[in-house]
């Protein structure tokens, strides 16, 4: 069991890695949405040196202080239901409002994207796909917990459709509830993010309202027709991409939901959240539905220990991870002036083509290297575990399976820092065009007449911020590879030479994502 002194050595590193980027780090960033710029004091080799040193360090730490390394999964955690007050939260009206006030979001977007203003400033549309859906609700999940899961506007349209069509045919479902192919895996999660990660920094019509309206639409009926086809909650675990990602990051979240005592429900659910051993359904929120009320909790528990879990990792799940965390550092790559040199060389008529193709083979680089490094790993393991009692040797897509989800920290600090800027500036938006959503002169709720505050956070609070959120990261995910080493290869030399190639990655990719961070931003 991970107890107080393994989270007490999660804290002892974090102290120590704040306190050496203190000294290292001087403040050098364009935030990401407006033009403020620091000049670093010192060399950027030395800067982004000591960023990598404070990696190293903080591995080392990891390893003097902590010696078990934490085979089981439990964790401690505190029932928030016990609380009158938040038990009143968890009831099913306000469960009921929540869920009708996102489908009026849905519904206003779509309508917005087709009858409101064309332009992108005065009309909802954009503001709500790019801010506060994808970023706001990714870090909502991330930081707190699996909001999207309780919420999804899709998921509930069709809950009314199945309660409708049951109702009108007595009783009959209204999905076929096929079989998930086995093979098919979380690939259409895969192929979806890439599509969203493509429109999003590639598509020149990205922001225009109608083209996210239509976008919006296409994805609604492909997550309508999946859920028809092999069930609600099926097609969602494996098949949608915001319902999958979302869920990856919430396993870092603080928060979680769980089932408890009803093994007959998590024994025959095939949600990849209730493969436990101790057949416990975490953030399995189609187990929720079907069991009593006392044997629902919703537990606080320490940060990023939910990534610990027993789960076998497919392939097609550690290719999702990678992607996320290639296409967002490919994000950042976008407004550096490195890319601008390559734009310059392009021809006008080929940037699309030439978008396309660096994001598909920054990718493809991301899973090649975080293979070598896999394959690193597998060899040290072999050569240090033949005396060790670790069992059979692992296989290089095995143990790069076992680790992907201790690079989740990294992709959530880098997303944080990457986008908070962003998401202050911009998402300030939000405001005015909540209360005129088509752009047509309305005050709904008298906010219509808001000025976005380009000053409400400065470049050199992000960029402390920035700093601070891509360290502590990769100090979690150093802890996490600690911990999963030690259940993967055993304790001794294996375990410990095992993550050194693991640690060296986590150090490159901490100062190529500082670097990315301090260039200077041409957007």
């Amino acid at each position: 069991m991970l107890t107080n002194k393994h989270l007490g050595t999660v804290s002892v590193v974090c102290r120590f890695a704040l306190a050496i980027g203190a000294i290292v780090f001087s403040p050098m960033v364009v935030g990401h949405g407006f033009g403020q710029r620091y000049d670093l004091p010192v060399p950027l080799w030395l800067w982004v040196t000591g960023a990598g040193a404070t990696i190293v360090l903080s591995f080392v730490i990891v390893g003097v202080f902590s010696r078990n390394h934490g085979a089981k999964t439990a964790y401690s955690r505190f029932n928030l239901l016990n609380v009158s007050f938040l038990r009143c939260l968890a009831h099913r009206v306000p469960l009921a409002i929540v869920r009708a006030v996102a489908v009026i979001f849905l519904i206003a977007t779509v309508l917005a994207g087709f009858v409101g203003d064309p332009d992108p400033f005065r009309n909802l549309a954009p503001v709500m796909v790019w801010v506060v859906w994808w970023v706001g609700v990714a870090f909502i999940c991330a930081l707190i917990g699996d909001l999207w899961a309780l919420v999804n506007p899709f998921r509930t349209l069709f809950c009314w459709a199945e309660w409708t069509f049951s109702r009108l045919t007595s009783g009959a479902q209204l999905s076929v509830a096929r079989p998930y192919p086995h093979a098919l895996a979380m690939w259409p999660a895969v192929a979806g993010l890439l599509i969203f990660f493509w429109a999003e920094l590639i598509w020149s019509g990205g922001s225009v309202p109608r083209n996210l309206a239509i976008a919006v639409m296409i994805y609604a009926v492909v997550t309508w027709v999946g859920m028809f086809v092999y069930g609600r909650d099926v097609w969602l675990q494996n098949g949608d991409t915001f319902s999958v990602i979302f869920g990856i990051l919430a396993r870092f979240a603080p928060l979680e939901l769980r089932v408890v005592d009803n093994t007959a429900v998590v024994s025959t659910c095939a949600g990849p959240a209730c493969h436990y051993k101790a057949l416990e359904c975490v953030n399995g929120y189609h187990c929720l539905a079907r069991v009593a009320p006392e044997q629902r909790q919703w537990n606080l528990r320490p940060p990023a220990l939910g990534l610990l879990n027993d789960q076998r990792v497919t392939f097609s799940m550690m290719i999702l991870v990678i992607v996320l965390l290639a296409t967002v550092t490919f994000d950042g790559l976008l407004e550096t002036r490195l890319w601008t040199h390559i734009l310059d060389r392009t021809l006008s008529d080929e940037i699309r083509w030439v978008g396309s193709a660096a994001l598909v083979l920054f990718s493809a680089g991301f899973l090649f290297i975080y293979l070598f490094f896999s394959a690193l790993m597998c060899r040290l393991a072999q050569r240090y575990g033949e005396n060790n009692g670790v069992g059979r040797l692992k296989s290089t897509l095995e143990v790069a399976s076992a680790f992907v989800l201790t690079l989740v920290p990294i992709a959530i600090a880098y997303h944080l820092a990457h986008y908070l800027s962003y998401l202050v500036i911009t998402g300030q938006y939000f405001i005015p065009r909540v209360s005129d959503p088509f752009g047509y002169g309305w005050n709904l709720f008298g906010t219509a007449d808001y000025k976005v505050d380009i000053g409400l956070l400065s470049a050199r609070v992000a960029w402390y911020l920035a700093v601070t959120f891509v360290v502590l990261g990769h100090v979690f995910a150093v802890y996490l590879a600690h911990v999963v080493a030690g259940r993967t290869f055993g304790g001794g030399r294996a375990a410990h030479l095992s993550q050194v190639p693991m640690v060296v990655l986590m150090v490159l990719y901490t100062m190529v994502s500082l670097w990315i961070l301090a260039q200077p931003m041409v957007a």
